[in-house]
């Protein structure tokens, strides 16, 4: 039975290889860009149906060509007070510093998103903030196999520990005054936090390492494509790849 889908990482899907597959450049949790967007919806639904009709591949990943429109639910409310830092890139014990600093900061706002929502995301990793922390650190300063207390496979580890960083930072934006939308709260992570610069320094230094599945982890899945070239070009050439 033919099939087709919508990808919302292209690079997880490339990893896949499904028969057939739209990538679309919307925020995860919208795969059809906006709601009540009904016309735009339907235009992603058709895209993606219309793969069926082709007579190249499979596997065939096509890009949709436009980005979602805004809605009310978007622009009613201004981000009227998104917590900004100026992450030192290049030292590493500073850097690190900077990153639990940052968490302090934060907690505040954590702490009201959790009393409006009554939970918080649980940890997937099973590590503590600042455990996630320190492992990345040490993957940065380019330790290739750091002691842990998981029996999970590195890998899976650093995947999941990067998860539960970035998943504490949005709730903490989102305890913030005002509303920012999905796409904001995802320039904020990648652009103003310290945070970001520790997984991308985690990842360059992965991106040398011994074990393919590694090197694929840090490639495709710790930073996203449309962030790589802001934040490696950051890195001190002692740790950039």
């Amino acid at each position: 039975m033919p099939t087709t889908g919508i990808s919302l990482i292209r690079e997880h899907t490339e990893q896949m290889r499904p028969p057939r597959f739209l990538s679309v450049p919307f925020p995860l949790g919208r795969p059809f860009g906006a709601p009540n967007q009904p016309e735009f919806q339907t235009r992603v639904l058709r895209a993606a149906l219309q793969l069926l009709e082709g007579r190249d591949g499979p596997p065939v990943l096509e890009n949709f060509p436009d980005y979602a429109p805004e809605t009310e639910t978007d622009t009613e409310t201004v981000w009227t007070c998104p917590v900004r830092f100026e992450p030192n890139q290049e030292d590493q014990p500073e850097r690190l510093r900077l990153v639990l600093t940052e968490i302090e900061q934060l907690k505040p706002w954590h702490a009201v998103y959790v009393e409006s929502r009554g939970r918080a995301a649980p940890s997937v990793s099973g590590l503590r903030l600042a455990q996630v922390v320190r492992l990345l650190g040490k993957l940065a300063d380019g330790n290739p196999a750091p002691e842990t207390e998981s029996e999970l496979e590195l890998r899976e580890l650093i995947r999941l520990g990067c998860d539960d960083l970035r998943t504490w930072y949005t709730e903490a934006a989102q305890g913030q005054p005002g509303r920012g939308t999905v796409q904001q709260i995802e320039d904020w992570f990648w652009t103003d936090t310290a945070a970001a610069h520790l997984i991308a320094a985690a990842a360059s230094e992965l991106g040398r390492h011994s074990d393919p599945w590694l090197r694929v982890l840090a490639d495709r899945a710790m930073v996203p494509r449309i962030y790589k070239k802001r934040l490696f070009s950051g890195l001190t050439r002692g740790n950039h790849s």
